[in-house]
């Protein structure tokens, strides 16, 4: 058994060769789905430039046909385009952990569909994208059990068809803590002056009324606050009390993608108020520790991806 799985682990030690893999983030740097992409790029310590969109404008993405962010420019053999968090998140993480794939064909393996919502509206939809295209031998590298793999794919999706969907309703869940948000929203974002005290003041006011029409949509409690602490407590008691992470000693695509998701909300009341009433805390010290961790050693460590 021991000699097994040693053979299992020299398996799965590999090294890049040593041509470099550029990467460009387009983001708006408040987005929960952008923020998920940099925590994963950064615990895998992967270096990327960061182009920050104008919200209202978009011009840094007018190349593009998709009006979305993030969007991930690799610059490989080719400029490859990857779009959606999630298609961007298990792409890299396929990437890095297959010997033999190159990048365009992973990207070839998510295809995008058109489909329509609720409402009628046509919407583009990846059905594979919380799915690692591995053989049998990376699978094994990657997950210690099948349960693990299917643990982890059900807790990505919850971040991105529930987790996400409370952050709105509690940040601005009030017109004071509207106005807060969209104050550091103009902060850190890409605003000119003018346009940053309209998009201030003016989408505070939207945003407001907006969050209470995603609260009936998703069904949320008279106090939005219970919501967003039962997801936590529920995510915390997913993990349960023997692990530290859900991926166990270290933190799997699900941790990263939970915390990418709360971390926007840093600074602002909701996520005080999230630590002082919820059991997360604990995970999000330990993350946010092993994130820094990440970034403090590419600081001191020339960092490169390489190209199959």
């Amino acid at each position: 058994m021991l000699h097994s799985i040693a053979n299992t682990l020299a398996l799965c030690v590999f090294q890049f060769p040593d041509d470099v893999l550029q990467l460009t983030l387009y983001q708006y740097k408040t987005c929960p789905f952008c923020s998920k992409v940099r925590v994963f790029l950064d615990y895998h310590d992967l270096p990327y430039e960061i182009v920050e969109v104008n919200p209202v404008l978009r011009h840094e993405i007018k190349f593009s046909t998709y009006r979305k962010v993030p969007i991930l420019i690799a610059h490989a053999e080719e400029n490859l385009q990857l779009n959606d968090s999630s298609v961007i998140i298990s792409v890299m993480k396929t990437y890095l952990l297959s010997r033999r794939k190159k990048l365009e064909d992973i990207v070839s393996y998510y295809p995008s569909m058109k489909a329509k919502n609720e409402k009628g509206k046509e919407v583009i939809e990846y059905n594979n994208k919380y799915w690692l295209m591995l053989d049998e031998q990376e699978t094994e590298c990657a997950y210690p059990t099948k349960e693990s793999r299917a643990e982890e794919m059900k807790w990505r999706r919850w971040a991105d068809d529930w987790l996400v969907h409370i952050i709105s309703p509690n940040v601005y869940r009030t017109p004071r803590e509207a106005l807060a948000s969209f104050d550091y929203i103009v902060h850190e974002g890409k605003f000119g002056g003018v346009e940053g005290f309209f998009a201030k003041y003016v989408g505070a006011t939207a945003m407001f009324f907006i969050s209470k029409m995603l609260k009936r949509r998703h069904n949320l409690q008279q106090d939005v606050r219970q919501d967003l602490y039962k997801a936590a407590n529920d995510w915390v008691a997913a993990i349960g009390k023997q692990r530290q992470f859900l991926g166990g000693e270290q933190p799997n695509l699900a941790d990263l993608a939970v915390f990418g998701v709360l971390q926007v909300m840093e600074g602002l009341e909701a996520f005080d108020d999230l630590m002082s009433h919820s059991k997360i805390q604990p995970w999000y010290i330990k993350m946010k520790k092993v994130i820094q961790e990440t970034a403090e050693h590419r600081a001191t460590t020339p960092a490169a991806l390489a190209v199959h």
